[in-house]
């Protein structure tokens, strides 16, 4: 629309507008004195941009810094300064100088254009105007504005760009001399700014890298000018840095022509050696992950997302015998095929499983893996599947070993946990079973069975004298013969030690026991003949009958347990059945305990003494102590019984401290009435075995007064034999303390004369079995005179037991034996009784 000169009044203004997409316009200034002129330009270029105007010369310079036009409509004649100084002024300013100075003149000389050009103008206007012209004119000066700041534009974005990439760029003419260096800040290789301007590649890159570049370089020039067309090329270059370094480079270059239209190369260095060293490290990794895969014992599979085998390690090309070569791409079920065990039903792969359900799958129990050659293997495995970093599954892993040995180990450890493991007989667990199931069976068809319990007689002296290695022969061999002996059903059983049990599920009659009872007595009897030396070992064999003799399998065992010692307090090498008095004597047993314990707790254990007399003059200094126990009627218990029990039970050692409680009791009373009495006290291997023997002795004496010479402790060759070494250095202490050590029963023993000599022994006792056979035995005589020789020349004392004839005390004497015990001098007597019997000898015998 027109706008009137009012509008005009002011000497300068602007109107904002946009261009049709709706950014901001460019700004077009009008500069003319005429403000017709500005009205009628404004006009013509209103819808261009963004118009400001002024008609005053002064103004122009601070408007234009202000608005930074694209475009300046300038009049040559105006008044204060003319267009030209004008146009050297704005273009002189560096936020000025890019605006584009259309002179608006009515003088069209040739001489104003080149004035014009030279102050910095773009174009000219003449007056009159023509408004297609300026208006075109402006157009074109608008969009060549717009096309300069789009490509400045685009030469900072490159410019940003080869800063910033992270690589080292260069461009080389066809002299090979640098003509553009990304590396403004020497970064790269130590070059000062503007360093590679015009410097050849040797004189700016490190020797090594500088010959590869250059080769490099010559190459892709070379063929250029025989090829008469551009090429590119790139390698791989490693050179040392100055910090000592070394450092990866890929070089790629590509023909550019330069400015003398020559042939030339754009280069881009790149620092791949993070990258190379990661890529060492991942090989390293895949390195070692294979050595892992084919390290390890168990088979590895891996597949695509099909269900296609990618890889296998060694061990599962041994198990499946397929190559990898020859398996890779073949689907899973052609290299795995699996079946199940006994049916032999073809089974799914695990993998097919983990890829549709996406979870880890366990392979079938008694899974079978049939090999490419047919063989079948007992496996077990798990598959998972195989997912990449966006959790996509990519393909599955099946992870399976071969459980041959597993199984049998676990059947062979089934069978350890049910057999002895010296005979590989059935054990107690599994006897206890097959019993439970015979009982279940004679219920059913109304029949009976038998059970017995078979015990070596005397084994234990056989394995102490000639080692555990014969006796296990023994056992080994006594099993064999009880398996030969029984039928096929029979269960024939070891329950530890020498003690074998035979199951007999059915019988017909007791008799039918009875006799194959005396089977196996007579085949264990037979002579047993281990590296080349004879063994004669008898046995006892104790039965018991279902259901006549139990109900239940703990009586049934029980039962025969009770025969067992009915046969073996026979006589051994015998069998007995289960019987009411067998059960009575058991009972005995326990009653007997009982009064044990009773006369213990309440201080009711007897002693009795029985002197040993020296002979030739009839003098009495020890006497032995022998606990005696009485039942509820006031009986004596045979020593035998309870003696056995207490050291079975470890009530000894409680009893053998009310015996030497008693022994210092009457040292004392003894003491009183004149005499030097000592007292021998037999001690069991059970007493030795406490740790605080010698300390409780030693107390025991003190707190009664009673010197440690007046006791002297009895231990039978048995004893000392089981652990002569310990013994030895506990006889050592005891005798350090003032305690007189006799060794009892000797000559009963096997091994003791070995040690004698060594032990630290004072007094050695004949035993009675030897004194009793004197008169009737010439072995007898001779064993006992060995004794009594070997006692004179280790200068130790000698007492012979069981003595009751004066035969008997003449032969002893007469072989240099004078201390004698036994019947034909006392009984064992009471406390009382004995002090009397003392006073009596003193009485009449004044000079003892």
């Amino acid at each position: 629309m027109a706008i009137s000169e009012r509008q005009y009044n002011m000497s300068s203004g602007a109107i904002t507008a946009r261009d049709h997409h709706g950014e901001q316009a460019e700004h077009i200034l009008i500069v003319d004195d005429d403000v017709v002129c500005v009205q009628t330009l404004h006009a013509v270029v209103k819808d261009l941009g963004t118009v400001a105007f002024t008609t005053r010369a002064t103004e122009v310079l601070s408007l234009a810094k202000r608005l930074k036009p694209s475009v300046v409509l300038l009049d040559i004649s105006m008044p204060d300064r003319d267009g030209y100084q004008l146009c050297a002024d704005l273009k002189s300013c560096p936020e000025t100088q890019d605006a584009a100075i259309i002179f608006i003149t009515s003088n069209g000389d040739v001489d104003h254009e080149l004035k014009a050009f030279e102050v910095g103008a773009s174009d000219f206007v003449p007056k009159p105007f023509n408004i297609q012209l300026v208006r075109a004119r402006v157009q074109v000066q608008l969009a060549l504005r717009r096309e300069q700041r789009r490509l400045w534009s685009t030469q900072r974005d490159l410019a940003d760009v080869i800063k910033n990439v992270p690589g080292h760029i260069t461009f080389w003419d066809s002299d090979l001399r640098c003509q553009l260096c990304s590396d403004q800040d020497g970064r790269w290789f130590g070059v000062p700014p503007g360093g590679f301007a015009g410097a050849p590649v040797r004189a700016v890159l490190a020797e090594e890298l500088a010959h590869s570049v250059h080769t490099l370089l010559e190459r892709l020039l070379h063929q250029a000018g025989r090829d008469k067309s551009p090429a590119d090329a790139s390698i791989a270059l490693s050179y040392r840095a100055t910090d000592g370094s070394k450092r990866h480079i890929h070089a790629s270059a590509v023909l550019r022509l330069d400015a003398k239209n020559a042939w030339g190369a754009l280069l881009l260095l790149t620092d791949v050696t993070a990258v190379s060293a990661a890529e060492a490290a991942l090989g390293e990794e895949r390195e070692r992950a294979q050595v892992i895969l084919s390290s390890i014992g168990d088979s590895v599979i891996a597949t695509d997302a099909l269900g296609r085998i990618t890889y296998m390690n060694p061990v599962a090309e041994t198990m499946t015998e397929w190559a990898m070569e020859d398996a890779l791409g073949q689907p899973i079920e052609s290299v795995m095929p699996l079946r199940s065990h006994g049916e032999e039903v073809t089974l799914q792969n695990p993998i097919r499983i983990a890829l549709v359900q996406q979870r880890t799958v366990g392979m079938a129990l008694d899974t079978l893996l049939v090999t490419r050659n047919g063989h079948r293997v007992p496996v077990e495995d798990s598959a998972s599947p195989i997912r990449d970093a966006e959790g996509n599954i990519v393909g599955a892993v099946i992870v399976f070993h071969d459980v041959s040995e597993t199984r049998a180990m676990a059947i062979k450890m089934t069978h350890l946990a049910q057999h002895d493991q010296l005979t590989d007989l059935p054990n107690r667990l599994l006897l206890a079973d097959r019993i439970s199931q015979a009982m279940r069976s004679a219920v059913a068809a109304h029949g009976s069975l038998a059970l017995m319990i078979l015990d070596l007689d005397h084994f234990k002296f056989v394995n102490d004298s000639h080692g555990h290695h014969i006796g296990d022969l023994i056992l080994r061999t006594v099993a064999d013969r009880l398996t030969a002996t029984f039928s096929s059903d029979a269960t024939v059983s070891r329950q530890g030690g020498d003690e074998f049990m035979i199951l007999l599920p059915e019988i017909q009659s007791p008799e039918q026991a009875r006799l194959l009872a005396q089977a196996a007595i007579d085949g264990v009897s037979s002579t047993i003949i281990i590296e080349g030396t004879d063994f004669h070992v008898g046995c006892s064999v104790g039965i018991s009958v279902y259901p006549d003799d139990a109900l239940t399998r703990e009586d049934l065992m029980r039962h025969a347990d009770s025969a067992l010692y009915r046969a073996k307090s026979d006589g051994r090498n015998r069998y007995s059945f289960h019987s009411a008095s067998i059960e009575h004597m058991l009972m005995q047993r326990s009653r007997t305990g009982k009064t044990l314990r009773a006369a213990i707790d309440n201080g009711r254990v007897e002693v009795h003494y029985q002197p040993q007399v020296e002979v030739p003059s009839l003098r009495v200094d020890t006497v032995e102590a022998l606990v005696r126990l009485r039942d509820e009627s006031g009986e004596l218990i045979a020593p035998s019984e309870f003696i056995a029990y207490a050291e079975e039970t470890g009530l000894i050692v409680a009893l053998g401290r009310a015996v030497l409680l008693d022994a210092c009791k009457q040292i004392k009373n003894a003491r009183a009435l004149g005499h030097n009495l000592h007292v021998a006290i037999n001690v069991s291997i059970v007493q030795f075995a406490q740790p605080d023997y010698l300390e409780s002795l030693c107390e025991l004496c003190a707190a009664h007064g009673v010197n440690p010479e007046c006791i002297e402790l009895e231990i039978t060759e048995g004893q000392l034999m089981r652990d002569a070494d310990n013994m030895k250095h506990l006889l050592d202490r005891l005798r350090q303390h003032g305690f007189r050590v006799a060794l009892d029963d000797f000559g009963t023993g096997y091994s003791s004369l070995a040690y004698l000599s060594q032990l630290p022994v004072d007094v050695l006792k004949i035993d009675k079995s030897f004194v009793s056979q004197l008169a009737t035995s010439h072995q007898s005589v001779s064993i006992a005179s060995a004794i009594i020789q070997l006692g004179k020349s280790l200068q130790m004392g000698l007492i012979a037991e069981g003595v009751e004839t004066q035969g008997q005390v003449d032969q002893l004497l007469g072989m240099g034996c004078n201390t004698m015990q036994g019947y034909f001098y006392s009984k064992p007597m009471a406390a009382d009784a004995l002090l009397v019997w003392l006073e009596q000898r003193k009485q009449t015998q004044p000079s003892v």
